[in-house]
């Protein structure tokens, strides 16, 4: 196992999720954000099915950055409850991995 933290949410509009990843990485909070194309999310909220449109957000970070990480999604995003996952990561190309510790602060 290694100290590299794989970290998912969604937000609503491809602008701002950009706009959160660039300060994110100038905090020195994740390595590099992957924004990926919109989606069609369909979940329960309040007793209801609903749906919307979202980007999946895929942050690089460590373990050690992902409570600041959190408490920036959470203060910054739109949603009363936004997606946050932490996926350990068990390893992978040490380069990789090197250049991921490096860039996290």
């Amino acid at each position: 196992m290694t100290d590299i933290v794989l970290m998912l949410t969604t937000w609503p509009d491809q602008e701002s999720a950009e706009k959160m990843a660039e300060q994110w990485l100038q905090n020195n909070l994740v390595a590099c954000v992957n924004v990926l194309p919109s989606m069609k999310s369909i979940y329960m909220w309040n007793g209801k099915i609903q749906s919307g449109t979202e980007h999946q957000l895929l942050l690089k970070t460590t373990a050690h950055c992902t409570e600041q990480l959190t408490r920036s999604i959470v203060e910054a995003h739109p949603y009363e409850c936004p997606e946050i996952i932490y996926l350990p990561v068990a390893g992978g190309y040490d380069e990789y991995m090197n250049w991921i510790t490096g860039n996290t602060k």
